[in-house]
């Protein structure tokens, strides 16, 4: 039996919307466990309770903000904690009409929100201390439950309660301030399962009152952008609370969720207790079936759509069910020495609230440019417990992120929400300019004057060459995914050993690491934190003589790419950092720096060719989907809806129907990658598949998240050690176990909790067992996104949520496969939520539901339009008018460096340019010498019909090797008499063409390079058609060439330019024309010898060309230079 990890209330408090008729469930739980309750005491007196059911099985009223209670419209909703009316609620969530008889807008028919279901969780540990604690404890976590409750709602409706205006006069919708937020708060005890879960779900009807009384809707937006700062702000206070009343101690705060469980509470007995049945839980065991509306009877529709099931838990009286808890084998208990020791240490440590916020800026805050509410939580989730009297948590919060937010911009317009402000924090602004300081650094001694570039592409080779010659530093490489990147360093590996220098591969994950080193990218390699940590310690040492390569350089955090800069450009050392800025962000780290030096420094190097896919037209809306434009994302939108890669649904469906996708793609023989964008979507699909592929009667081993693992099974690695050997086929030492590392299982051992796999991507064996197994390592059918950027398949299945992904996420996800790229996006309706539903085992038939490929088109383009990717401040502020000092001093410093920086990469190019072309022209003066000294050598004339006066005629009758012709000269006919002069005299006609226009034609540079081999033969005339487009090297090799067969060169002048004009020009043969000026040559040796060579050919011209007199003896030959 496979079980899922232990229960969680996916956030500190979750936010969900409500349609028509949503209320109903918790109205009828709520009469339930009122009808329980008078039975229960009815039957047995009460059993004793310290306080009456009612005040927490049924609904109270939470009047949020200060003017909410007084706001006209809401009186009839009684004072703030009193128990509410069912039909009063109920009416107002289906509605819209307030208690007091107050009615908005009407709903409409389609889709219409009709309120908000914020669900606040209490942590397990204080469930069960409430659920089996006495009657005194239990009245207490109940009410710090509540207070902590009313606090949040007082956060939300100071930030979220808004609601939108039209303004006529500019167009926009204006935010405008409710007076608060009333709400109606049901508190449940339990989970689906019957285990202590304290939870309230606090709904919020989406017709709230203004301050002139009259109903509008909530501005749904804002409120989730708060959410879960709210939460954070519950939790805090419950924390506070509890320790105030009953002096509960607390475990280190989860930095993520906010969340804190009671010390001294054993791990082993909160997962024994947090058992939970979902609708995909129960489809990931097989115990649920899909089925669609045309497969089902009515009877079965309507029992699997069913919104109530017999018996709930929360049907169950109180009383009740803390008899039940009691009896049960299950045990909780509080370490009292371990609490005693944390209170010590609490007092000891004291409240230092300059320390929590340097610490929430430091560490809590993943974007330099970040709004309020991130702060919020960043402060909260850090804030200690102080049990003195003073300020709630909340009024410590808001003051502690007040002092420390710098805005950046103008204030808040009427138009624009919360939630659009950014801010920043001094020690950014520092962190930030530190980086500034280092991008532009420069060494000589950087430069790899050699770089092969043989099997690059043009981009490949153009920006390999860039990076290695250049002296800068810092080099940023941004590549597309499936661009070649590391077919590309593997030339600027070779460049580094040509010039004697080592490269370091660095990057946030061991994985890629790995796969750099194993790909030849580098020579040796470790994580960012690795190098970091042994540069500290001094057992790695950087030089001159050192390339480091930071792989997926946009995942790194500023604060650890600032360190490596900092020790890097002191040491001269270049580091290149190469990666993609618009996949996925660092974890837990702040982002923007390596799109920022991209964006900033002009030698920055980017890839543009996609080679991953095998279909042209992925590749391109691939690129679409990576940056394009709003009209570039709707044909790559489009292309992904007419090749049938969109699909839509419910959750359950849409996980089912990529497994049945993947199981296809494994029985065609296709490598196929499943991901899911949560940990909870992957472990059901994970289970799944492993019930289907294993027997029931396979010996299996426990692992992590509740797993079970049996021979033939794929697992995962979730964290890098070097403690676990690893071996190839043939014993060698293989890389480390890294996280995100696939293997197939090759063998169990039950008795002693271990096995043997062989990892995917290179073949090497580890056993994996103990701690790790049953902590790091489970089932990995299915991967998160995050552990799946860097992976090629064949095939890629992603399952992404309609209403959280991103644009980053879903471009990981559709550039996965090399054949096909599949997204299958789930969303949630109202009444499809897990507590909504029947028992889903009651049929064993989950009714699927499936969208439109329109619809899924929409859900892509959504998902498509929330692009969160992390910006510096300087981004932030680049179009800022009213900045605060510390910024506009940043933005002015930043302006300064990078217009040098660009002012400097101009020069160098100019300067590049200049010697380049100098460079050039040396070149061609040496060919120029080469062909100078074969021209005059003897060549075996061609004989013309033509008169002797023609220039044409003498020129190709003159006995030399090289001849230059003007293209208007040689006509068609002209040719055609030189072709028959070769032919009649039993010589070889060669016509070659520097520049091919046509496939047909032969080609100067392969000619020439062939001559070593293949020498011309004897007396063998060639012509070449556009000598001025010619490589000199090359007709230097092809005129030195037919020296020894005394063949003839024809070159061919049209008078344009090219890289042949300065030979052309410089030849100057008096047996040819030439109406242009010689160059000068710059090299003294090479003028001197170019000067010898034509007065030998002038010379040579002239005897030949000289009629005999009596001054001249007639013993001498003719036209031979005997000197």
């Amino acid at each position: 039996m496979v079980t899922f990890g232990r229960e969680v209330c996916g956030s500190v408090l979750t936010i969900a919307k409500l349609g028509a008729w949503s209320v109903s469930y918790y109205v009828d739980t709520a009469r339930s466990a009122a009808a329980a309750a008078l039975e229960s005491r009815a039957a047995g007196g009460g059993l004793g309770e310290y306080y009456s059911e009612s005040e927490t099985r049924l609904p109270v009223w939470f009047s949020a903000g200060r003017d909410a209670a007084a706001a006209r419209g809401l009186t009839g909703a009684g004072r703030d904690g009193e128990n509410a009316d069912l039909d009063a609620v109920t009416r107002w969530l289906d509605d819209g009409e307030s208690p007091c008889g107050a009615s908005g807008r009407a709903f409409g028919q389609r889709a219409s929100v009709h309120g908000y279901d914020l669900t606040f969780c209490a942590p397990k540990s204080v469930s069960l201390m409430r659920g089996l604690g006495n009657d005194v404890t239990g009245k207490a976590v109940a009410d710090a439950h509540a207070f902590a409750i009313t606090e949040a709602m007082e956060y939300l409706a100071e930030h979220g309660g808004y609601t939108r205006v039209h303004n006529p006069r500019t167009g926009e919708k204006d935010l405008v301030r409710l007076p608060g937020i009333v709400a109606a708060g049901f508190q449940h005890e339990t989970s689906r399962a019957g285990d202590p879960h304290l939870h309230t779900h606090v709904l919020v009807p989406n017709r709230q009152a203004r301050a002139d009384g009259r109903l509008v809707s909530l501005d749904g937006t804002s409120l989730y952008h708060e959410a879960k700062a709210a939460g954070i702000i519950y939790q805090a206070t419950l924390r506070r609370e509890l320790t105030r009343s009953i002096g509960v101690e607390w475990n280190d705060v989860d930095p993520h969720t906010g969340m804190a469980d009671i010390a001294g509470v054993n791990r082993a007995e909160l997962r024994s207790w947090s058992t939970r049945s979902t609708q995909l839980r129960e489809w990931a065991a097989g115990h649920l079936r899909l089925g669609g509306d045309d497969e089902l009877s009515a009877g079965q529709l309507a029992t699997a759509q069913k919104a109530t099931r017999p018996r709930k838990p929360e049907g169950v009286a109180w009383a009740a069910l803390r008899v039940a808890w009691a009896d049960d084998d299950r045990t909780f208990r509080v370490d009292e020495t371990v609490q005693q020791a944390a209170r010590e240490a609490r007092r000891a440590a004291g409240v230092d609230y300059a320390e929590v916020v340097r610490r929430a800026v430091s560490h809590g805050l993943t974007k330099a440019a970040f709004t309020r509410a991130d702060l919020v939580e960043a402060i909260g989730a850090r804030l200690p417990v102080d049990d003195a009297d003073g300020p709630s948590p909340r009024e410590v919060i808001e003051r502690l992120a007040d002092g420390v937010a710098l805005r950046i911009g103008d204030e808040r317009q009427a138009h624009q929400r919360e939630g659009s402000i950014r801010y920043t924090a001094a020690d950014l602004v520092a962190e930030e300019r530190a980086v500034i300081e280092l991008m532009g650094r420069r060494d000589s001694a950087a430069v790899l004057p050699s770089v092969d570039t043989t099997g690059l592409s043009a981009d490949q080779a153009r920006a390999v060459t860039a990076i290695a010659t250049s002296q800068r530093l810092v080099q940023p490489l941004s590549a597309p995914a499936g661009a070649g990147k590391t077919h590309s360093l593997r030339a600027l590996r070779a460049a580094a050993h040509d010039a004697g220098k080592r490269v370091l591969v660095a990057a946030a994950t061991g994985r890629a690491v790995d796969v750099a080193v194993r790909e030849q990218a580098g020579d040796h390699g470790a994580t960012l934190d690795a190098v970091l940590g042994r540069l500290e310690r001094g057992t790695e040492v950087l030089d001159v003589d050192t390339v480091v390569v930071v792989d997926e350089a946009g995942m790194v955090g500023t604060q650890h790419l600032r360190r490596l800069l900092e020790v890097a450009t002191s040491a001269g050392t270049k580091v290149v950092l190469v990666g993609d800025e618009h996949q996925l962000a660092p974890v837990a780290q702040r982002g923007g720096t390596f799109a920022q030096l991209v964006t900033d420094l002009p030698w920055a190097q980017r890839l543009s060719q996609v080679w991953r896919m095998h279909d042209h037209d992925e590749r391109d809306v691939s690129l679409a989907v990576r940056d394009g434009g709003p009209a570039a994302l709707r044909r790559a939108v489009g292309w992904y809806r007419r090749h049938e890669r969109l699909h839509c649904g419910d959750q359950v469906t849409m996980a089912d129907d990529a497994v049945a996708a993947w199981r296809a793609d494994v029985v065609a023989g296709r490598d196929g990658l499943l991901i899911a964008d949560r940990w909870e979507m992957a472990d059901a699909i994970n289970i799944r598949i492993h019930s289907e592929r294993i027997g029931d009667d396979a010996p299996t081993v426990a692992a992590a998240r509740g797993h079970r693992v049996a021979v033939g099974d794929v697992v995962i690695t979730r964290q890098n050690t070097t403690d676990i050997p690893t071996r190839t086929d043939r014993g060698a030492d293989a890389d480390p176990v890294r996280n995100g590392q696939r293997w197939e299982v090759l063998a169990v051992d039950p008795d002693v909790g271990r096995v043997a796999a062989r990892r995917l991507d290179d073949g090497a064996i580890a056993v994996l067992s103990g701690d790790y197994l049953r902590q790091y390592t489970h089932l990995g059918y299915a991967v998160t996104v995050h552990a799946a950027q860097g992976v090629t398949a064949d095939t890629c299945h992603t399952l992404l949520s309609a209403e959280a992904a991103t644009r980053s996420i879903a471009y990981v996800g559709l550039t996965r496969g090399r054949h096909t790229n599949t997204v299958r996006l789930y969303d949630t309706r109202a009444g499809e939520a897990d507590h909504e539903h029947a028992d889903p085992t009651a049929t064993g038939v989950h009714a699927a539901r499936r969208g439109t490929p329109a619809q899924a088109a929409t859900a892509l383009r959504s998902v498509l339009g929330r692009d969160d990717r992390a910006a510096t401040i300087t981004a932030a502020a680049a179009d800022e008018d009213r900045l605060p000092d510390q910024v506009a001093e940043l933005r002015r410093h930043h302006r300064t460096v990078t217009a040098r920086l660009h002012r400097e990469h101009r020069g160098d190019r100019h300067a590049a340019h200049d010697r380049s072309a100098q460079d050039r022209a040396h070149a061609s003066d040496r060919a120029l010498v080469e062909v100078l000294a074969a021209a005059a050598r003897y060549g075996t004339p061609l004989p013309s019909s033509q008169l002797r006066s023609d220039p044409v005629a003498v020129a190709l009758s003159a006995p030399y090797v090289v001849t230059t012709l003007a293209a208007d000269r040689y006509t068609a006919d002209l040719a055609d008499t030189v072709r028959q002069a070769a032919a009649g005299t039993d010589r070889r006609y060669v016509q070659i063409a520097a520049a091919p226009s046509r496939p047909d034609q032969r080609r100067l540079d392969r000619f020439a390079e062939r001559l070593p081999a293949h020498p011309p033969s004897p007396r063998e005339v060639v012509v070449v058609e556009d000598a001025a487009a010619a490589d000199p090297a090359h007709l230097a090799a092809v005129a030195t060439a037919l020296v020894p067969v005394r063949g003839r060169l024809l070159l061919i002048d049209s008078g344009a330019p090219g890289p042949g004009r300065r030979l052309l020009d410089g030849l100057a043969l008096p047996w040819s024309e030439n109406a242009r000026p010689t160059p000068d040559v710059a090299d003294p040796a090479l003028a001197s010898v170019a000067d010898r060579h034509r007065e030998s050919a002038a010379r040579s011209w002239r005897i030949l060309t000289t009629p005999l007199t009596r001054d001249r003896g007639r013993e001498r030959d003719h036209g031979l230079d005997i000197d």
